[in-house]
């Protein structure tokens, strides 16, 4: 490592050595609201990216057959759409907010690394701002020209997935910091191999890695740290092509589909079962939803087969800790034939990484201890999201017992229900077991690890602000993301649940 004292003299002149426990506690506070604020924003980012696929499909078919309830569906529907992105919008402003004040050493991640990814991000959602206003207004403007209509929502879409793409590049650039090379590997966690093609400043990855864990997030106040870490990377696109980025974006584009999808099949399901609407309007909505839920539900596996894949290749730790093998190692059939095709592959666990030539460093003995200490916790979200992955795969394949007669026999056979009524209280239980996954992959992902800490380089108590935070600070930033959070779902339940059972006309 490179001695942190090469930035002593461009330290403020109050320079002050970072105060471990000081920086522990003020990180421990905000990590609490930082969460809740994430979570808030993922509520409504999940129907902002995975609605609008259900809404313009639907807008589709009723075009190609002609069919005005798909039409009336859909303009339903784009409701739900404009209350998320509001809503999505807001809480993704104060999360940024937290990051840039709270979380002050990750500036230098954004103006390095991150520079590229969150400028398109921005540009991406002055084209949602622009388009959806238009697409949300013009159902009966344009009901002679539906394909406009659907080419401006398009537009909304490639504007909704491209923000989204480019803040969960940031994320797995957080996770796996493609273009550093062999830096964190030869200098910190030895078990971590090459991250693609070397493209940073070594001197200046070093300095900013020693000196943010010497002094911490003040070494920015300097106007001349960002001088000296300018040049930073040869190529300011890097985290935008890195294999981590592409697999989360497809994952979580996945997963937002399936919540979406099944929130709103059990909502067409309840309408069913209290008898609200025509039966036959209902149930087209609840095939396309469901439909829609089932096959990314299908599709889900395989990239979460590419996910662990990563995580086995780039976390070694964090891959131990989320499949419970232990300090020695041991066997797992099923993950030696995934990775290896065989069934005896042996995995060496904690202890063979300690043994590493270079893993006596501070940085990777922390980081394996905090793997030990959260591995009860990584395993149990881990295990929860595959369990529910499956139960929404044999949902999904059980939906296709509506156009295929041997699947809706074994339906039959195994629920003692039709394939329409078993579709009817799986929603339900889709519904259920898609947000539940959602959160326990979310939580598997970015526990051990830390908000808005990089894999390998920088921790959390690192990039903190200096300025105390009190917890009545925490408890009142989390009442208002909570303020914000039933204020959406309170829209959700004017527009769709209030007067339901008095004008289905109106929800329809």
């Amino acid at each position: 490592m490179l001695d942190p004292t090469v930035f002593f003299n461009l330290l403020p002149m109050n320079k002050i050595p970072l105060d471990l426990s000081s920086a522990w506690k003020n990180a421990n506070l905000a990590e609490y609201m930082t969460i809740l604020g994430i979570y808030v924003h993922a509520v409504f980012l999940v129907f902002a990216v995975g609605f609008p696929i259900l809404v313009l499909a639907l807008e589709a078919i009723g075009t190609i057959k002609k069919d005005n309830d798909y039409i009336k569906l859909a303009k339903n529907a784009s409701k739900i759409w404009g209350i998320s992105f509001a809503a999505g919008a807001v809480t993704g402003t104060l999360v940024e907010f937290g990051l840039v004040v709270v979380w002050s050493g990750s500036i230098a991640l954004i103006a390095s690394m991150a520079a590229a990814p969150l400028i398109i991000e921005l540009y991406a959602f002055i084209i949602e701002i622009v388009l959806i206003g238009t697409y949300l207004t013009t159902f009966d403007v344009l009901k002679n020209h539906r394909i406009i209509h659907m080419l401006i929502g398009f537009g909304v879409l490639f504007g909704s997935n491209l923000s989204a793409y480019m803040i969960l590049a940031v994320n797995a650039w957080m996770q796996v910091p493609w273009g550093t090379g062999n830096f964190v590997g030869q200098n910190i966690l030895p078990w971590v191999p090459t991250m693609g093609p070397d493209v940073v400043n070594s001197k200046s990855l070093g300095i900013l890695a020693t000196a943010l864990s010497n002094y911490g997030s003040v070494v920015l106040a300097s106007p001349n740290a960002f001088q000296l870490l300018a040049p930073f990377t040869t190529d300011p696109w890097i985290a935008i092509v890195s294999p981590e980025a592409i697999i989360t974006y497809i994952h979580n584009l996945l997963a937002a589909v399936i919540d979406s999808s099944f929130i709103a099949a059990s909502y067409v399901s309840y309408k069913i079962l209290k008898g609200y609407g025509k039966y036959e309007y209902n149930l087209k909505a609840l095939k396309v939803t469901f439909g829609a839920g089932a096959i990314a539900s299908i599709l889900q596996p395989i990239a979460g087969d590419q996910q662990g894949r990563l995580l086995y290749e780039f976390q070694r730790n964090i891959f131990y800790a989320t499949e419970g093998i232990g300090p020695n190692g041991g066997y797992n059939p099923i993950l030696s034939f995934l990775l290896y095709g065989n069934f005896n592959h042996y995995f060496r666990g904690f202890n063979y990484l300690e043994s590493l030539p270079g893993s006596n460093n501070p940085y990777a003995q922390m980081t394996i201890q905090a793997s030990m200490t959260y591995e009860p916790w990584l395993h149990f979200f881990y295990y929860t999201m595959v369990i529910l992955g499956v139960v929404l795969f044999i949902l999904a394949i059980a939906y296709f017992g509506l156009y295929i007669k041997l699947i809706d026999r074994l339906v039959k056979a195994i629920f003692r229900r039709s394939t329409e009524r078993f579709l009817i209280y799986g929603s339900f239980i889709g519904a259920f077991s898609g947000v539940v996954a959602s959160i326990s992959g979310w939580a598997a992902r970015e526990m051990g690890r830390h908000p808005w800490t990089i894999y390998g380089l920088v921790t959390y108590p690192e990039v903190i602000t200096p300025h105390p935070i009190t917890i009545w600070f925490t408890i009142m930033i989390m009442l208002i993301e909570l303020a914000i959070l039933f204020a959406g779902l309170w829209g959700f339940y004017m527009i769709y649940l209030k007067n339901l059972k008095k004008n289905t006309e109106v929800v329809e």
